[in-house]
């Protein structure tokens, strides 16, 4: 079918001129596979109505009184038809003679052993109906060809075709009456949908002229065209008196008809304007809202609970964060795959198969032993494990039920609903030619699609644009972060090397969904919000009802993307309208021929969706119902507005400054001592950079814990002409003491929330609510006003250590250079080891580093070693007792306190029962429940202990701690010191203890990471505790161990009387050797414990070049099983993983095919 061919075909006026016209239509081979059904349907009737109502001697219809004209007495069969129809018929009863023959003679034979002899006849009867389908192929090409080639003068209803049309145009008329003679009466079809024969029938005979000229042309192609023009003239042009001439005349007159057709069901609204009632069913405005909750709340359950394993601290993937280029083409690109969003995507590809690989409970689930029986080559038994096929299935089942309600969600909430086919067409990952549907624009998801009812044909296609709500948006995008990586590691261990279907709804297999699995979804999601049940039709009917009733003309346009008449109707492009004529082009050229912001589309176009989402959603209120906030009551042109006119009328403002001497005297108001005196060096040289002259914009500070790090930006924020400082710590939770500390100077301070924009000198913000927009922009306009002077992130080695378990900490950087102001830094655990990593990760720029020695010489360090039977539980109990008598450390009973952490929840729960006092854990209750704990604890007078576990660790800082008791091995280095820190605060004598089994050993057959090494080095009490602790956290000129002036830990024997040599070196002894046998490594490898061999997801590319490898390398080699391809690869790679437990990551799992 070339263009030329495609053009004659579709001249229907006859004029040549129309051939050449680039505008000209032309016929279109393709339908998609429901159209195609269809129109083949009726094409088959005509054949049935002919057989029925012409050929047949008795006829179709009957007469009920003699003079009755049925339509055989109109009908005028031509002889060509009659034979045609005849040869049919008689090529039919031969192939039914020739079944019934075989039969009869397989039947014969059905006691006889004679298998080859059945395979020969059946052979030889396939061959027969082939030849006959040939033939019968052939009838009934010529059968249908007579039926075009006809004509009929002034009669035009001697033509079978036209006497199918009149029967086509007529319905049952359903009636509730019961008569007989009301059943039998039919009515007239609408114009447009009767149409839709007319034109099934047009283009299935442009079909067979097209067969027919190309079957006898078959042996000269060259006069193909000539043919085809020769009967196109004679009987398929809208003058010529032929069959299809009357179809093409009235095809134009029921275009014109259904053009000034009203709709039959028209919808009505209530007096308040509040409820719309459509064919009998009635929705209120408010029940739209009710859906979406509905829909959402189940949604964020399924993807949070079930698809992320009920991960904690996950930060949600959020549209305001990620970037997007929407012009990329590349084969499996998308916004996952940009690399602005690398930090903020980093280990989501992974973080499930790490969740089952971590999780004991999720082992027992998903994995399972390889039942194939397959071994490892040259193992001597034993079976690998696999992934269990029934856990995949129920987890594809949610993923299945999670797709079906955010389908609801995109079909309502954005705007007026698509068809069907247009959103089951939506992709997440470009294909190749095709671009994605899912994007980023404007920090929002928007959803683009090119379908439309009209591309069959017209070949044209239009843009269909939407804008997610925030909520829904940013739950679709975690979803695509975090799932479609796991359900590709499912896939393939089924088909190896497969790949994930990049059509958002579609089922593992790849299979995308049905055309009817969207009004299933809605009616489905209706009956659980216990709304009105509708489907798609319905609700595109009262979709268009609503754009009418609730929007001005203005607003109504934006949801026009291409049937704007002029620019002056579309609100916002009055002004576009005048640039394009400055431009001396038209509208079109203007916005088509000159550079844009995409070539997705034109910019115009994305406006428009994006102004008609918006007012969709301030319709329904969905941002409000979704994400519980306020509606704002100035617009974002007013506040824009009123920035300019402030801008205008201020001058720019600079960061107050201050020298030593003011330093000081501003330090000695606030604690209203006159003889207060900086500590040197840190403390001085951190204010100085904080506040001095050439203040840099960061500063990194590490001191030791008690050393005075709060006065940094309490004296920042007291200066003389000083605005607003935010303070940002690990949980506000843990901020009664600070809030204490600010009450006492008499600063002002404000903890913030979504909804405050309170300008104090002291903001304190959560890790958790800095990572979200509302902070974001909060602080932005804090900075445009100018009345932001810094950010202060207090405990920021948390940055680093605490991102496997809480992920919003880890991701707060980014969040803080989104702001243009001064950031400070500060922590008294940040190991040289880890000073590069920690400005890598935080990506800070040649950062101003203060450091000092993080000594505290008033701790005395203790590790006893607990002998005999008893429980370390037991011990510890006996040993709070004891240190409860001691008046050499106890000045103040009701004052001084005693933490005793835990490695693990349980414990606590066990040794607070035991000691009958309060505990603090993270799940201890909200932050106000934990507060309270500690409050209640501090005041008690009759009990100093508390029970925590490592929770009660950074940002706590009462300063009467005497003791501080872990009971068993602590594992880092990092979380010992911030823990052992809490003591002594005060500057007076206290005492950090650890409890340890006698049986404890270093675990001296595998390798460490160096936080858990000097932690291991630590309690064997081979050299002093306090060298140990200086080495791993101090600088190498600021190595310590203990001397006069210090408490003595109980390893040194006495003082050192010099200073410990910056060269001397504390070590683990080395490992033992073995020297045969496999090792003690693999005996504990197995139940929960066993390492889990995990395939790592791969992109399409890496797909495809190991596929190209395997080919290439073992083309000979039979397929190997899936156990053998899944290999343990060990390396040595220094990763450093942020946990609560840092875990050796030397082992990275990899596919090998």
């Amino acid at each position: 079918m070339t263009q030329q061919r495609a053009k004659r075909l579709s001249n229907f006026r006859g004029e040549d001129s129309r051939l050449s016209s680039i505008k000209s239509d032309k016929f279109r081979s393709f339908k998609n596979e429901s159209s195609l059904t269809s129109y083949f349907r009726i094409q088959k009737q005509l054949l049935a109505y002919y057989y029925r109502t012409v050929f047949r001697a008795d006829g179709h219809f009957t007469r009920e009184r003699d003079d009755q004209i049925v339509p055989r007495d109109i009908i005028e069969a031509t002889s060509m038809q009659q034979q045609a129809m005849k040869n049919i018929i008689s090529i039919l009863r031969r192939q039914d003679k020739m079944v019934k023959g075989k039969d009869n003679k397989n039947s014969d034979n059905d006691d006889d052993d004679g298998g080859d002899h059945d395979r020969a006849d059946n052979g030889n009867e396939g061959n027969g109906v082939i030849d006959g389908d040939g033939d019968l192929k052939h009838a009934i090409r010529k059968f249908c060809i007579s039926l075009i080639c006809q004509t009929v003068g002034s009669r035009p209803f001697r033509s079978a075709i036209l006497s199918f049309c009149a029967m086509k145009s007529r319905k049952k008329s359903w009636t509730r009456q019961s008569d007989k003679e009301q059943r039998r009466l039919c009515t007239w079809h609408k114009p447009g949908n009767f149409n839709s024969n007319l034109s099934a029938l047009t283009w299935t005979a442009q079909l067979l002229l097209v067969d027919f000229v190309c079957f006898q042309k078959q042996d000269d192609e060259d006069r193909i065209p000539d043919l085809l023009d020769q009967m196109c003239k004679k009987y398929f042009q809208q003058m010529t008196e032929t069959p299809y001439g009357h179809i093409l005349q009235w095809r134009l007159y029921l275009f014109v008809a259904s053009s000034t057709e009203l709709a039959t069901y028209q919808a009505r609204w209530s007096l308040d304007g509040e409820t719309v009632d459509y064919m009998g069913k009635q929705l209120r405005m408010e029940q739209v809202s009710q859906l979406a909750l509905s829909e959402f709340r189940q949604a964020h359950s399924l993807l949070y609970d079930e698809l992320l394993f009920g991960m904690e601290d996950v930060a949600p993937i959020e549209a305001w964060r990620l970037s997007d280029d929407l012009d990329l083409e590349d084969y499996g690109a998308s916004w996952m795959t940009d690399s602005r969003n690398k930090e903020i995507l980093a280990g989501t590809h992974d973080a499930l198969l790490r969740q089952i690989e971590g999780r004991a409970s999720l082992r027992r689930v998903f994995i399972r032993p390889d039942q194939m029986g397959r071994r490892k080559s040259g193992s001597g038994g034993g079976s690998g494990t696999c992934l269990c096929p029934k856990a995949m299935a129920i987890y594809e089942v949610h993923v299945q039920e999670f797709l079906r309600r955010i389908l609801t969600l995109i079909q309502v909430l954005p705007g007026p609903p698509m068809r069907s086919p247009e959103l089951l067409s939506i992709t997440y990952t470009n294909t190749g030619p095709r671009r994605r549907s899912v994007l980023i624009w404007e920090k929002l998801v928007m959803i683009h699609v090119r379908y439309h009812k009209s591309q069959e044909r017209t070949g044209a296609e239009k843009d269909n644009i939407r804008f997610l709500p925030p909520a829904v948006g940013d739950l679709l995008l975690t979803y695509l972060a975090f799932v479609p990586p796991l359900r590709q590691v499912f896939l393939r261990q089924s088909k190896p090397g497969a790949l994930l279907s990049p059509y958002l709804w579609s089922k593992l297999s790849g299979e995308v969904w049905g055309d009817g699995m969207v009004s299933s979804c809605l009616r489905r999601a209706c009956a659980r919000a216990e709304v009105p049940r509708f489907q798609v039709a319905w609700w595109r009917q009262v979709a268009a009802s609503i754009t009418k009733e609730k929007f001005s003309p203005k607003e109504q346009a934006n949801f026009h993307l291409h049937e704007i008449a002029t620019l002056d109707e579309v609100e916002d492009e009055t002004e576009l309208a005048d640039l394009a004529g400055m431009s001396n082009h038209s509208f079109h050229t203007f916005n088509f021929a000159y550079a844009g912001s995409t070539t997705l589309t034109v910019t115009n176009s994305l406006h428009r969706a994006y102004r008609a989402s918006q007012s969709w959603r301030s319709l329904f209120r969905i941002d409000s119902v979704l994400q519980g906030k306020r509606p704002r009551t100035v617009s974002e042109a007013q506040a824009q507005g009123s920035l300019l006119n402030a801008c205008k009328k201020t001058r720019f403002r600079t960061r107050p400054v201050a020298r030593e001497d003011s330093i000081t005297s501003v330090a000695r108001r606030l604690y209203n001592d006159p003889d207060l005196q900086l500590r040197r060096p840190g403390q001085r040289d951190a204010l100085l950079t904080t506040v001095g002259l050439h203040a840099p914009e960061q500063v990194v500070v590490v001191l030791a814990t008690g050393s005075g790090k709060t006065l940094i930006f309490m004296v920042g924020a007291a200066l003389e002409g000083s605005a607003t400082t935010i303070l940002i710590l690990p949980t506000v939770a843990l901020s009664g003491n600070m809030l204490g500390r600010l009450d006492k100077v008499a600063l002002k301070h404000h903890i913030w929330h979504p909804d405050s924009r309170r300008s104090v000198p002291i903001v304190i913000v959560s890790a958790e609510a800095a990572c979200t927009e509302s902070f974001l922009e909060y602080a932005n306009q804090l900075c445009s006003r100018q009345q932001l002077d810094r950010i202060v992130v207090d405990e920021c080695h948390l940055t680093i250590t605490a991102g496997s378990y809480r992920r919003s900490i880890s991701q707060l950087a980014w969040h803080v250079r989104q702001i243009r102001t001064q950031t400070i830094w500060l922590t008294a655990t940040l190991p040289p080891v880890y000073q590069e990593l920690f400005i890598e990760h935080n990506k800070l720029v040649r950062p101003h580093i203060i450091r000092e020695s993080t000594n505290r010489p008033n701790i005395r360090y203790i590790v006893r070693r607990e002998r005999g039977p008893g429980r370390l539980c037991e011990r510890a109990v006996r040993l709070v007792q004891s240190c409860w008598t001691r008046t050499d450390l106890f000045l103040e009973r009701g004052r001084d306190k005693v933490i005793i952490y835990c490695p693990t929840k349980e414990l606590v729960a066990e040794l607070a029962e035991l000691l009958s006092c309060p505990s603090y854990t993270a799940d201890s209750g909200t932050a106000e429940e934990k507060r309270a704990i500690l409050e209640r604890w501090l005041a008690a007078i009759d009990s100093p202990v508390i029970v925590a576990t490592s929770a009660l660790g950074p940002g706590f800082d009462h300063p009467y701690i005497r003791y501080v008791i872990h009971v068993g091995a602590p594992v880092l280095l990092t979380d010992f010191s911030q823990e052992s820190g809490r003591a002594g605060r005060d500057g007076e004598r206290a005492e950090s203890i650890v409890l340890l089994s006698a049986a404890w050993q270093p675990q001296l057959d595998r390798r460490l990471v160096s936080d858990e090494e000097a932690m291991q080095l630590y309690l064997t009490q081979r050299y002093c505790s306090r060298g140990i602790l200086s080495q791993f956290l101090d600088a190498r000129p600021d190595w310590r161990w203990c001397m006069e002036g210090e408490e003595l830990c109980d390893v040194c024997p006495e003082y050192h009387a010099q200073r410990r040599p910056p060269t001397l070196d504390f070590r683990l002894p080395p490992p033992a050797i073995e020297t045969g046998g496999q090792g003690s490594g693999d005996k504990d490898q197995t139940g929960d414990q066993a390492a889990v061999d995990i395939v790592a997801f791969t992109g399409p590319a890496e797909v495809l070049r190991q596929d190209a490898r395997r080919d290439t390398s073992h083309r000979s080699a039979s397929r190997p099983t899936l156990s053998a391809n899944i290999n343990l690869v060990r390396t040595s790679l220094p990763v450093w993983k942020p946990n609560r437990h840092i875990q050796d990551m030397s082992r990275v799992y990899v596919m090998a095919w």
